[in-house]
């Protein structure tokens, strides 16, 4: 695809009319300043992001996503994992202003991946039926949050980088996944601006995979998820309905990103938080 995306999908910068709208208000709405991949795929399914964004967006307005969505990124347990010095980063060719990118690109998926998960839990009892997960956890408080502010660098293909850099991207995209690669995620894609930092990033990671740690906090993850979704869900009033064609392959993209995608994502944008933490 010539968005270089994995799954079909409306890319930002084709959007047009009422997709383009609904994607501003997206940005908007999560304060970040890109359309995650799962938002440019339902654009492809007709009917499904109007319906999914308008029915969330109430839960957006009264701050209850974002207080399950923080409470989700707070309550992170993440393992130890191997700093990277800041001499270590000026080795690698990583500038200041490079570092500064990197720590947008990072800061913005921290921000929209637990926004997003939470919020796929919603959507998802709703498809599927009730669900008596809400008691597994209290209601979390809704904290103001300032957005994340920059633009981001453009979101390469797999063919516009050097070979050697696909392949980190797919090195990385892999971890965590637990073979299911069939979605590239869309970080690494912004990174490979900086090959080098790829390479680090999986060394960082490379161990916590091969030990089991990184597959048991996605494990908690999405337990946390499906949780706090279900007390989203139970929170809102009459929705419209989602019929047909279109309702199966929402259901089936939405399982899809939550678990194999959105939910890996969150502690190993965590984890490399963790690691930049002293540069």
């Amino acid at each position: 695809m010539a968005s270089g995306d994995p799954v079909p999908s409306i890319p930002e910068a084709a959007a047009t009319g009422e997709i383009a709208a609904l994607y501003a208000d997206i940005r908007e709405t999560l304060g970040v300043p890109l359309v995650n991949l799962i938002w440019r795929n339902l654009a492809t399914i007709p009917g499904a992001l109007d319906w999914a964004w308008n029915t969330l967006k109430p839960l957006y307005e009264d701050g209850s996503i974002q207080a399950e969505a923080r409470a989700l990124r707070i309550g992170l347990s993440l393992p130890d994992v191997a700093p990277l010095p800041p001499v270590t980063l000026a080795d690698a060719g990583l500038s200041g202003a490079d570092l500064t990118m990197i720590g947008t690109i990072l800061d913005s998926y921290e921000r929209s991946n637990p926004l997003n998960l939470v919020a796929i839990g919603a959507l998802l009892v709703l498809l599927q039926g009730k669900s008596d997960m809400a008691a597994a956890v209290a209601p979390a408080e809704h904290v103001a949050e300032s957005p994340v502010s920059g633009n981001l660098p453009s979101l390469l293909s797999l063919d516009e980088m050097a070979p050697e850099t696909a392949d980190l991207a797919r090195a990385v995209n892999a971890l965590g996944a637990r073979g299911r690669t069939h979605i590239m995620v869309s970080m690494p894609r912004h990174l490979a601006h900086w090959p080098a930092y790829l390479g680090l990033y999986r060394s960082v990671l490379s161990p916590l995979d091969e030990d089991g740690r990184l597959a048991a906090g996605i494990d908690a993850v999405i337990a946390d998820g499906r949780s706090r979704g279900a007390v989203l869900a139970s929170r809102l009033g009459a929705v419209s309905e989602l019929h047909g064609a279109s309702r199966a392959a929402t259901v089936a993209t939405l399982e899809d990103f939550y678990e194999n995608a959105i939910a890996r994502m969150i502690p190993v944008v965590g984890l490399l938080k963790k690691a930049m933490a002293s540069s």
